[in-house]
């Protein structure tokens, strides 16, 4: 489920926001989101460490971010579902994550879920760390 949207309407390359408590803000860097998995015995402390890492790195790549989208149930894909929507509607084509794993665990599981947020909203997806690979049995 989405925490917080920043956006009351279709952004283009530049939105304009209208915060009650502040002056008008003019965004002209690209829109990110993100997307996180938060099982029940992840402390709040290591979630907000987390959120706060995956903010530094898209503002890092140039990116203006917007909210995260959490899962709390195992299995579940409703925020990612959401998250698809509200891209196509934002014209945003960032997913920023933590690990790859927030997506998935298994990695076909990853990359059918990847191609689904290029598909429908041409978004791409950037982890805080990389892929870790499995080691060979050679």
């Amino acid at each position: 489920m989405i925490t917080r949207s920043l956006l009351d309407s279709p952004p283009v390359a530049l939105a304009t926001m209208f915060p009650a408590d502040e002056p008008q803000t003019l965004i002209t860097r690209p829109l990110a989101y993100g997307y996180m998995r938060v099982p029940r015995e992840v402390s709040d402390d290591k979630v907000r460490r987390l959120e706060q890492a995956v903010i530094r790195f898209a503002e890092g790549r140039g990116l203006y971010f917007v909210s995260f989208f959490f899962e709390f149930h195992c299995g579940s894909r409703e925020a990612f579902d959401e998250l698809v929507t509200e891209l196509v509607r934002a014209q945003s084509h960032h997913v920023m994550v933590p690990t790859m794993r927030h997506l998935a665990r298994n990695g076909l599981l990853q990359d059918v879920m990847r191609d689904r947020l290029f598909d429908e909203a041409g978004a791409d997806v950037l982890a805080l760390r990389p892929r870790v690979e499995a080691p060979s049995h050679a």
